[in-house]
């Protein structure tokens, strides 16, 4: 009876800590989600005004938001939360009449960085860094109809001004389309790199060194 009571108890005790991790889990990816969109706010609010920083605001975000990124996995070792962080900014962006093409990159970005955290077990870190790679191409959309609905584009734009608008249009021949993919993905990669050392301890703690 003894032994009974005492494999109970500990069957409860054990489904306590589980959940109580889980918990835990859920609380920080929250935190490192919010700090996520905190970093696209403040660089989108800083670069929109000006169209050649407006270009490379994505690869600016892929390199400061990583560390944010890399404690996301540690902390929250589990499918969900990459995603969303990936498709919340699109949603604003959306939100705040975008194109609906920022939300088809962002899902497609989010999903692709799951799926590959996933293979990884969130312990991996050459799977990690792919993951990433992938993740920083979630603000893709709000860039891509400038070459592709160019016309749509513009005239949405309008109200940020003629001479934006103007300036925007004469440094964005075809070529740009491919270089800023390039360098959000360079940025993503040095990125996640700084961000291994800056946390090298956390990652330690968490296998994935």
């Amino acid at each position: 009876m003894n032994e009974r009571d005492n494999a109970v108890r500990e069957t409860r005790e054990a489904k306590g800590r589980a959940s109580a991790s889980g918990s835990r889990r859920l609380v920080s990816a929250g935190v490192w989600i919010a700090l996520y969109f905190g970093v696209f706010v403040v660089f989108g609010s800083a670069c929109m005004p000006i169209p050649p920083l407006y270009l490379i605001m994505p690869a600016l975000i892929a390199f400061v938001a990583a560390p944010v990124f890399t404690m996301l996995v540690a902390k929250a070792p589990l499918h969900g939360p990459v995603f969303i962080a990936a498709v919340l900014p699109c949603a604003f962006l959306m939100l705040q009449g975008n194109i609906w093409v920022v939300g088809l990159t962002g899902t497609v970005a989010g999903l692709a960085a799951e799926a590959l955290l996933g293979v990884g077990r969130f312990r991996s870190r050459r799977w990690s860094l792919a993951a990433y790679v992938c993740f920083t191409q979630n603000l893709l959309g709000g860039f891509l109809p400038i070459w592709i609905m160019r016309d749509l584009y513009f005239e949405k734009t309008a109200a940020m001004g003629e001479e934006f608008c103007a300036a925007l249009a004469a440094i964005t021949p075809t070529w740009v389309l491919f270089a800023q993919v390039a360098l959000v993905a360079v940025c993503a990669v040095a990125g996640f790199s700084f961000s291994r050392v800056l946390f090298k301890k956390h990652f330690e703690k968490a296998g994935m060194a």
